[in-house]
């Protein structure tokens, strides 16, 4: 590839190029130091692309465009600012909102099965229902999302859902019980979706997996937190005023789920545009700006427009990268269909051992505990190398191995160490998924909206078939159950391997493209 002194006839001394913002100055000609120093200094060229080519416009110049000299300064002061509302926020919303759903399985050990008359598979239909209702609510509100506000939408349906599940308490049948769980699902549906959406809005992708394994760690810890207060609820509030433990569970949760929601309203921003949302008062006009502009300028290279909500639907779909990160999401939502049916493998270990069924909840919370440190490390490291593929990959896979030591051993020890391996591979890996369909689908904020609905959507499927593994009769070793989790967890992995080739090969094509154009290169993080 020749230089522009070499298309000259070689005579034309070499040109010096400015990086906007530093006083790098340079001959575009020069070798690997002009380029290493330029590379650094914007720290997202690939290596080679400017010592051949000359520098391109950085996607930094659009945030350069708004005439704010300190904005890297406030950039810094923005991200902090997220990080002590916005965060605390949505991860308290979805603690609460996983505690609420996790709650029905930690209920098996108070009388939950004998005050309702369940038999068969009525505990498995229970569960699986709530999925429909998700399914139904989803894709709607993520595309009502874009046009209302976040803070208060977010936080009101967080209020209504507090209310159905406390309803749970009046049940007295298996039919009531799946009418809750049904609308408990609908109401439930715009959380996570919503969540996840407005993180895009404001974190930038190199910053999101971190964020993401933060916000996915309340679910962790709701498994964790829900067997701890299960067995304090149980050891001290069973038959009290005429209530199970089980009930009690329920109202405790949904009392403190609407009361954290009430404060949670306050303290949300809505969008970096928006006249709206605690970013009014806790950022100047000046952040507000560079915190738009450094999102837009974050995008994977593109030449699509804004568009609405219904435009931002049929790019997704139009897509083939969302079906692979959907079959991705679908297979680890099954194979980690264990979540509800944890507390009573572990009854079954308890039982083994010797202890109650107190005993039991409070040995369901180490391996959440493991899990939620592995995912804050497992993300922080993905971030700090920009690789996506092999942090989701590696961990499922080892998730894996202990599927079949559960299979190939009736130890108790054996089989609770071995929960340690798959309950952390999976949570470990498991935030990074949103984060990869957030940064690989996200042309314009209305794709990515339609696009984090229908992956979390289409999940359902998943969320759907694993308690139908569960068979009753194999309680505790649940055989069949560990088969298709091993099986939906390895297809899980090679998907990601899969995604990680089709985005390295994207980049490729996109470098070629701002080469021609001479616009700015912005790859996918593989």
């Amino acid at each position: 590839m020749t230089t522009p002194s070499e298309k000259a006839g070689g005579d034309v001394p070499p040109q010096d190029i400015q990086v906007p913002g530093s006083d790098v100055k340079a001959p575009i000609d020069e070798k690997a130091d002009t380029a290493s120093a330029i590379e650094k200094e914007l720290g997202m060229v690939e290596e080679g692309y400017l010592k051949n080519e000359g520098r391109l416009p950085s996607p930094e110049e659009q945030i350069d465009a708004l005439g704010i000299p300190n904005w890297r300064e406030l950039e810094k002061k923005i991200v902090r600012r997220l990080d002590m509302t916005l965060m605390p926020c949505v991860w308290c919303l979805y603690f609460f909102n996983y505690l609420d759903r996790a709650s029905i399985g930690h209920a098996r050990l108070s009388t939950f099965d004998e005050d309702l008359n369940l038999t068969g598979a009525n505990f498995s239909s229970a569960v699986s229902i709530l999925s429909l209702g998700y399914v139904l609510g989803q894709l709607p509100s993520n595309m009502l999302i874009t046009k209302i506000r976040p803070s208060l939408y977010l936080c009101l349906m967080a209020i209504v859902w507090s209310g159905v599940s406390v309803a749970t308490v009046g049940v007295k049948s298996y039919s009531g019980l799946m009418g809750v769980r049904f609308a408990l699902g609908l109401v439930e549906a715009p959380l996570l979706p919503g969540a996840i959406y407005l993180l895009g809005c404001w974190y930038t992708r190199k910053e999101v997996a971190f964020r993401m394994a933060i916000l996915y760690s309340a679910q962790t810890i709701a498994f964790c937190s829900a067997g701890l207060i299960a067995a304090a609820t149980y050891a001290t509030l069973e038959k009290a005023h005429g209530l199970a433990g089980w009930q009690w569970l329920f109202i405790i949760l949904a009392t403190a789920g609407a009361g954290s929601a009430m404060i949670c309203i306050w303290f949300i921003p809505d969008y970096p545009d928006s006249t709206t949302g605690s970013a009014m008062w806790t950022m100047t006009e000046d952040m507000r700006k560079v915190a738009a502009a450094r999102v837009i300028a974050d995008r994977p290279s593109t030449t699509e427009a804004k568009t609405g909500a219904w435009e931002g639907l049929k790019l997704s779909v139009r897509d083939p990268k969302l079906y692979i990160l959907t079959l991705m999401n679908i297979t680890i939502s099954a194979a980690y269909g264990f979540s509800n049916f944890y507390p009573s493998i572990v009854r079954g270990l308890a039982a083994d051992w010797g202890y109650s069924s107190v005993i039991a909840l409070v040995l369901t919370a180490p391996p959440y505990i493991f899990a939620a440190i592995g995912s804050y490390v497992n993300a922080w490291h993905s971030d700090k190398v920009k690789e996506r593929g092999l942090h989701y990959a590696i961990p499922v896979a080892v998730a894996c191995i202990g599927f079949i030591v559960c299979l190939a051993t009736t130890n108790p020890q054996a089989r609770y160490g071995a929960s340690f391996i798959y309950v952390g591979g999976m949570y470990i890996a498991n935030p990074l998924i949103m984060g990869y369909v957030s940064g690989a689908l996200a042309k314009t904020p209305e794709k990515r909206a339609a696009s984090v609905a229908l992956c979390n959507l289409l999940s359902q499927i998943g969320n759907f078939t694993a308690p139908f593994m569960f068979v009753t009769k194999e309680e505790p070793r649940y055989i069949s159950a560990f088969i298709g989790m091993m099986a939906f967890g390895l297809t899980s992995s090679a998907c990601a391997i899969v995604m990680k080739i089709w985005l390295s090969r994207s980049n490729k094509r996109l470098l070629r493209e701002a080469q021609q154009n001479g616009t700015a290169y912005q790859p996918y993080v593989t």
